[in-house]
């Protein structure tokens, strides 16, 4: 017997337990299922080392079986994968009550982590990470890239809490991210729903549809640096009494920026939609379309709020109603400030103050807009600005 074979069998490994260890396992294809009995693997964490070790030779699905696995997922860049050899986690029954991915401990910074992650989805399952003080279901690290979220309920911590390391979906600024999605998704509680840091060279391209993000404390939705969003046939809803709420809160987010068919509902919030620095292209602009907003309260609260440079954006046939608790002057259905933004374009919008009465704006008008409105206070029945007609709209009695 040589040495190497004795070393062995003193430390009772095999030759293949030592090629596991060494990264030289076979690549997956196919189904795979996880789960107790006959299942391919009995933990998360066991499919993980399979793909992390052998990656991937063609598509790969992980069947969940039902149940609660309480384990903490941390996927790095899998071997082989691309547009054809995607890899996805599902539940086996295709309902996300029935399989829960939950943190280990009171303080796990994540339940799942993609790190320079791609071409990974996860659809029909729960992600929470609600026991801890701080804590993300999800944490997006690294340049990753191609990662979907299709009908995921999201569970983040219920205290009242500001900032990324408390928000329920976090995506660091480590790294360019592309095509990121969330699709029919439901993200309850935590600072921020989906909070994106923004890389150095900006994001592009995070598409969020169809979900539902309720009672976050501090935002419902926070990119930054990113190009061409699209955030369309959401649902937000909070009583969030934060002075700073903003339910959506854009920065440095350029190019053509699609908001559209959204349902905003900040009963206590300060802002509805708020874009910073927010460039839409010369010959595409963003737009901000068929959107209804309500924003509530007791302090000064703005359904649409435009700061810094925020340029070549189209509003069209958005309903903003302010809803205040007691008349404040300062409160504004739509406010731009003093920055160097340019080209607003403001198309059939409906802003109304219940306690003042509202503006419907007909037309179109471009530039520094809103300083040319009579105060919403302005008891006048009509006005024309830049030869747009504005109608005051009274309250019902």
């Amino acid at each position: 017997m040589t040495t190497f074979k004795k070393l062995l069998t003193a430390l009772m490994i095999s030759p293949v337990s030592l090629s596991v260890f060494a990264g030289d396992c076979n690549p997956l294809s196919g189904e795979f299922r996880i789960g107790k009995g006959d299942a391919d693997y009995s933990t998360v964490s066991a499919a993980v080392n399979a793909l992390k070790c052998g990656g991937v030779s063609g598509p790969v699905t992980f069947l969940l079986e039902d149940g609660k696995y309480s384990e903490k997922m941390d996927l790095s860049t899998i071997s082989g994968v691309s547009a054809q050899n995607t890899v996805t986690f599902e539940s086996a029954k295709g309902n996300n009550s029935d399989v829960i991915l939950s943190s280990t401990s009171a303080d796990a910074d994540f339940t799942v982590g993609l790190n320079g992650t791609a071409y990974v989805s996860f659809e029909n399952i729960t992600i929470d990470n609600k026991t801890g003080n701080t804590g993300n279901a999800v944490k997006i690290d690294g340049a990753a890239k191609n990662i979907k979220f299709k009908n995921v309920v999201f569970d983040g911590n219920d205290r009242p809490a500001t900032g990324a390391n408390s928000a329920v979906i976090y995506s660091t600024a480590n790294g360019t991210k592309s095509n990121i999605s969330f699709e029919d998704c439901e993200v309850n509680k935590g600072s921020v729903g989906l909070y994106k840091g923004g890389s150095a060279s900006a994001d592009t391209r995070t598409v969020i549809t169809g979900t539902l993000f309720f009672n976050q404390y501090e935002s419902a939705i926070s990119l930054n640096n990113e190009t061409a969003p699209i955030i369309s046939n959401n649902v937000v809803s909070s009583v969030s009494n934060y002075k700073n709420y903003k339910a959506l809160a854009l920065d440095q987010v350029n190019g053509s920026t699609i908001i559209s068919n959204n349902v905003i509902n900040a009963v206590n919030g300060t802002y509805g939609i708020a874009m910073a620095n927010s460039t839409g292209e010369n010959n595409n602009y963003a737009t901000v379309t068929n959107n209804s907003v309500n924003v509530g309260g007791e302090n000064a609260m703005y359904g649409v709020y435009l700061s810094g440079s925020t340029d070549n954006v189209v509003f069209n046939f958005n309903r903003i109603k302010l809803t205040p608790a007691k008349q404040t002057a300062s409160n504004q259905a739509y406010y731009k400030n003093a920055g160097s933004g340019a080209n607003i374009n403001l198309l059939n919008n409906i802003f109304f103050d219940l306690n003042t009465g509202g503006y419907t704006i007909l037309g179109n008008t471009y530039k520094d807009f809103f300083n040319q409105l009579p105060s919403q206070s302005n008891p006048a029945l009509s006005v024309s600005a830049n030869g747009i007609m504005i109608e005051k709209v009274m309250p019902a009695n």
